[in-house]
């Protein structure tokens, strides 16, 4: 029988919103009437309370304890509003961040970004201004990645929108993050239940996974790290019929690089697939067993969903693996991405 792994924990997928925004994130929830009644409780009394805990929260500093790291995101989700709006709320989410993580050690803190595809719509001054949101937070803030969610108004990440943020997070050296996005594309057609949340977040990471892969952010961006949590919602077996679908429809593989012209990927999408980080969210056993055969442990992190779920199961799972599979997918594959010292 295997034991639970007991040693430290880089955990590259914990939340957080800031205490103001608790309100606004429970009605929203409360509004959701596919939720039951006591998901919805269980959703606002627990996890919001530990979402909205100015990364200070009893349960977060049980997590850490006193040698783990966790990797704080805020999954960010627009109304409609003025795009510049969403760029001044992008700055106080991310100058936020910066205050209660900057000379914390084991905290980091990764920006969000304003949803680029209406920037994008509202013309190049007022898209170039988001960037520079950005870029602010990484060089003079000291966040130290991107957080993209799945889609953004139901535009998923391989759309041209997407290319300045992945062109600066390459320049800048620092990693993508990819999370479900709060609201699925295909959310708004299953309404029953909470099915989203079982199956309609890890799908949309999927597509839009497969979606920057066929417009070549990898050959654009040659050097970008990206991390896909939830083991990228499944990508990792579906290497067989991406294989036989590119091979019916061969002249799918396709992409506009950076100077406008129209070429055809130089590989397979498995290769791509390969380049991605992933981290090992609920998945058990047999899924990282599945997921180090086709990307190799180095390409694998472990993440906690904090406080969706705590590390008990991570660290069952963990405590399964090979020992020399297990230090790396913990901790140290994270600590080179962050370069940690």
């Amino acid at each position: 029988m295997s034991e639970t792994y007991q040693g430290k924990i880089f955990d590259v997928q914990a939340h957080a919103v800031m205490p103001s925004d608790y309100h606004n994130v429970a009605k929203a929830i409360e509004r959701n009437t596919s939720l039951t009644q006591h998901t919805t409780q269980v959703i606002v009394d627990d996890i919001c309370s530990k979402l909205a805990d100015n990364l200070d929260g009893e349960a977060r500093r049980a997590a850490l304890g006193s040698d783990n790291i966790q990797v704080v995101t805020i999954n960010t989700f627009f109304p409609p509003l003025p795009p510049e709006r969403t760029i001044e709320i992008v700055d106080r989410l991310n100058i936020w961040m910066a205050e209660r993580t900057i000379k914390n050690p084991q905290l980091i803190g990764i920006a969000s970004i304003p949803p680029p595809p209406a920037l994008a719509s509202a013309g190049t001054s007022v898209a170039s201004k988001g960037i520079e949101a950005v870029r602010r937070a990484i060089n003079d803030l000291g966040l130290k990645g991107l957080m993209m969610a799945s889609n953004y108004d139901n535009v998923f990440l391989g759309d041209r929108a997407f290319d300045p943020y992945f062109a600066l997070a390459e320049e800048l050296k620092v990693p993508v993050i990819i999370h479900p996005a709060i609201d699925p594309v295909e959310g708004q057609y299953v309404r029953r239940k909470n099915i989203p949340t079982y199956t309609g977040y890890l799908n949309d990471q999927r597509t839009t996974l497969f979606d920057l892969i066929l417009s070549g952010v990898y050959e654009k961006f040659p050097d970008i790290k990206i991390i896909a949590t939830h083991l990228g919602g499944g990508i990792l077996t579906s290497l067989g019929r991406f294989r036989a679908l590119s091979n019916r429809f061969p002249t799918d593989a396709w992409y506009t690089d950076r100077e406008g012209f129209t070429l055809a990927l130089p590989h397979p999408a498995e290769y791509y697939v390969k380049k991605i980080y992933y981290d090992c969210n609920n998945a058990d056993a047999r899924d990282v067993l599945h997921a180090i055969s086709v990307v190799g442990h180095s390409h694998l992190l472990t993440g906690s969903d904090f406080p969706w779920t705590d590390d008990t199961f991570t660290r069952q799972v963990l405590g399964q693996l090979d020992p020399s599979h297990c230090g790396p997918i913990a901790y140290e594959n994270a600590e080179i991405l962050f370069n940690v010292q």
